[in-house]
């Protein structure tokens, strides 16, 4: 990930898994939404414990996008 910006992780349907992706770099494709969710989540304290701005955002139930984390 990069260092000196922030780093932001989007989670997003792709077909019928749930992707997470930094940069257009895919992080991971998980089953189901709320695993993305806390995957994503995992990165952008990993990110964030090495001084770098992070943040998550996730489709709500509208398919409108919302932060996650931080909240």
């Amino acid at each position: 990930m990069p260092i000196g910006r922030t780093v932001e992780l989007v989670v997003s349907r792709n077909d019928d898994r749930w992707t997470v992706m930094c940069d257009g770099t895919v992080r991971g494709n998980y089953d189901y939404k709320i695993d993305a969710e806390e995957a994503a989540i995992r990165l952008a304290k990993q990110a964030h414990a090495k001084g770098q701005s992070s943040g998550v955002v996730s489709p709500d139930h509208r398919s409108r996008m919302r932060c996650i984390w931080p909240n």
